[in-house]
Order: structure tokens, then sequence, then C-alpha cells
């Protein structure tokens, strides 16, 4: 999760995770998100600096540290989190010609719909993941800055209490795994700018359809491609 914000929420739970340390007089204690997803034999925190070996932003935000084991967390905010990060390069190497698929269907659906080249204000398009390939998407590997064992979804101020060798934090900790399981993954590929128009024709440099071209007020061109939950009501969809 990039941006100032992201940095504030990651910071303050690496500063709570090792003030809990402290107050315990140096001993482990066991931190407890908001939904009540306790992790035990916690000792400090860390952020994970610098970017995945791959080049991509991390899918680590944060690393705890307990007595046996480094845990990885991804840290998100509570409007609309990006599930999986990395964008189209970090889908890449979790599972490699997925978003070619994807966006491949979306131009075929934009194309069905009527929308012609030069048009902007073209709406968001999603595509559901298989079941077979969330988890894979969401814990991540090595090259990409993970696996992950945890997400983080709160607020970006971390607020935090401790008492009796616990110490409980204002988000909610979901181990990934599981998140996967129980959780819809969809693509959404999304504009980064509002009156970026549709090119039909062209392709990035990875040989994949453009599908939105430069913004003539601010000179964005492309798209992005994230991960979501679930997409809006009315939303357009695609399967690939």
């Amino acid at each position: 999760m990039a941006g100032l914000l992201a940095e504030r929420q990651e910071r303050g739970l690496v500063d709570a995770i090792n003030s809990g340390f402290g107050k315990n007089g140096a001993k482990p204690f066991t931190l407890v998100g908001a939904n009540g997803v306790r992790i035990t034999n916690v000792i400090s925190a860390e952020k994970f600096e610098g970017r995945s070996s791959a080049g991509t932003e991390p899918y680590t935000d944060v690393i705890i540290s307990t007595k046996t084991k480094k845990i990885n967390v991804s840290n998100k905010g509570e409007s609309a989190p990006s599930i999986a990060g990395g964008g189209l390069a970090g889908l890449e190497l979790a599972v490699p010609g997925l978003t070619k698929l994807f966006l491949e269907a979306a131009l075929k659906e934009y194309k069905s719909k009527g929308f012609k080249a030069g048009m902007s204000g073209l709406p968001d398009m999603y595509g559901k993941v298989s079941d077979s390939l969330k988890e894979t998407i969401v814990v991540g590997n090595e090259k990409m800055g993970g696996p992950i064992h945890y997400m983080y979804i709160g607020p970006m101020d971390v607020k935090f209490t401790f008492s009796n060798g616990v110490l409980r934090v204002n988000g909610n900790f979901y181990e990934a795994k599981k998140y996967a399981k129980d959780n819809d993954l969809y693509l959404r590929l999304r504009k980064r700018r509002e009156d970026q128009p549709f090119e039909p024709t062209k392709k990035d440099s990875k040989n994949l359809p453009l599908i939105l071209g430069r913004s003539p007020s601010r000179g964005d061109s492309g798209r992005r491609i994230v991960t979501a939950k679930k997409p809006p009501r009315n939303a357009l969809t695609v399967e690939f």
C-alpha cells in the first residue's frame, strides 16, 4: 500500500508493537486485532524497506518477529482496499499470463458495449479470479516481496492499548490463506485520469492491450490493474 497515508499506518503499527514489548518489561506478548485474531509471543516489528527482488512494490509492509518466526504483514486501508499488491507486474509474477487474458477480455467487452476510439470516461472493468488461483495471488511469493502471512486492514491512525501482556490494536488481522479461501477475488481495470481516451488498437511496452490512451490534461497513459474483493453494484464485469 503506497503513499503517505500507508506510511503512517505502517509506522504506526510498528511503533505500537515495539512499544508493547517495552511496556511488557522486554517479555514476549500477545498481539490482538480488533476482530479478535491473536498473534502470540511477539517481540518486535520493523518496516519492510525497499522494493521486492523483482523490482516491484513489495507485498510485505511490516515484519513482525516472534520468539520462533518472522511474520510478513500486508497493510491495507479500510476504503476499498486492493487485496493484493504489486499491480500488473506483481500479478505477472504470481500467475504469468493472467493479466493478458483479463485485458484481452476487457477490451472485447468494451467494444461490445459500443465504446469507440477516442471516447473518454470508460467505466472500470472487473473480472473474477478462479478459486484455484486466489491463494497464489493473495499470499504472493518471495520474488514479490512475500509471501505474506497476514493482512492488517484498519484505520490509517493506529491506536493501541496494552494490559496484562496483551497489545490490542484498532485494525483487523486476517490470515492470508484463510482470507483467500473465504473471499472472492477480482481483477479491476481502472483509469489513471478521467479524461483518458479509449485506445482499442494500441499495445503497451509488454505488448498487452493499452486500452486507455494519454490524458490530454495530465499526460498519464495506460491503465492500472488492481485487485478487489467484489465489484460495486452494476459494475462492468467480464469472464476470462
